[in-house]
């Protein structure tokens, strides 16, 4: 694997605050009006855009964060967590009259079940946004916007102020559960890297096909990238469609393996400057490991750490 020198790029993580409740091992799914058991519980850094500046700042990089978060325990400890992470965090407003958001997830087997009070995540807007900061990074990542009710109609402003700027830009889109996406086709063409799951990108696109949703994505943005699970990743390229299979790794836990994703890319293309083959391949080695662990964020992969996963150190 071919690569060059870390240059140390500023990027900033821009999205939802929430903490993550981990119930794992659960003995069924959930029954309605019945309780079930947990064989594990852990309280932990939640939101996709919170996990992939994570994983992104393990990896080496130069990671800060613009959110909001509560004047409470969990927003204590979401910001707290960051910090201890080497997350720069002078740009998370504070706020208490929302409580910090909340997802609990309920494992069962290789499946999730999510339940979101969104508190903090859907009060977050442009006013807690300093644009003079702003402009000092080199890119500008956003995660999870339909839960961010307030902030979803300042994503176009924010992302014509980067591409002014000079500033490239990533989104993951997460899931919107009124299928609707709403905003995306202002935001798609102004986007350097496009990041949503097969499922995403079928709802999107409205082709059964993940194949077919990809090709269909790069003629509204630059540079779709496909998460297909276990089975790797798939992306649209001036040659055509290109593959990356993933890896087979004894799973743990899921959560956070498509953020864990987009920061290896990232990391691999911003400052490794992979060839796209070799980006994928590592960002699939970051997103495998991030499933041998519990949560989102525990896995703490180095990149000395993905290049022994994949055998390359």
């Amino acid at each position: 694997m071919q690569v060059e020198a870390n240059n140390r790029k500023r990027i900033f993580f821009l999205g939802e605050i929430n903490v993550d409740i981990i119930m794992g091992g659960l003995e069924s799914l959930p029954i309605v009006d019945r309780e079930i058991s947990a064989k594990t519980f852990e309280l932990t850094i939640g939101s996709s855009t919170a996990i992939c500046a994570c994983a992104y700042v393990s990896l080496g990089g130069n990671t800060s964060f613009i959110g909001l978060a509560g004047q409470d325990e969990y927003g204590d400890f979401m910001v707290n967590g960051m910090q201890k992470f080497g997350i720069n965090t002078d740009a998370v407003c504070r706020t208490s009259e929302v409580g910090t958001g909340v997802t609990v997830n309920l494992n069962y087997g290789t499946t999730r079940t999510q339940v979101t009070y969104p508190g903090t995540i859907s009060e977050f807007n442009r006013e807690h946004i300093d644009f003079a900061v702003l402009e000092t990074a080199d890119h500008i990542h956003l995660g999870g916007p339909y839960l961010q009710a307030r902030f979803l109609p300042d994503i176009s402003d924010v992302l014509a102020f980067a591409r002014q700027h000079g500033i490239s830009t990533s989104l993951d889109p997460q899931w919107d559960t009124t299928e609707e996406w709403e905003h995306l086709a202002g935001w798609l063409p102004q986007l350097d890297y496009f990041f949503p799951n097969k499922d995403e990108a079928v709802s999107i696109t409205g082709e059964a096909d993940p194949y077919e949703a990809c090709r269909k994505l790069a003629e509204r943005t630059a540079f779709p990238v496909v998460k297909i699970g276990r089975e790797g990743v798939i992306c649209n390229t001036p040659e055509g469609i290109t593959e990356s299979a993933g890896f087979e790794v004894d799973v743990v836990d899921t959560t956070g393996a498509g953020d864990s994703f987009d920061a290896g890319l990232l990391y691999a293309l911003l400052e490794k400057k992979m060839v796209l083959k070799d980006a994928l391949r590592f960002a699939n080695g970051v997103a495998a490991r991030s499933c041998t662990f519990a949560g989102g964020v525990n896995a703490r992969s180095s990149y000395e750490d993905v290049l022994k996963f994949l055998g390359d150190l």
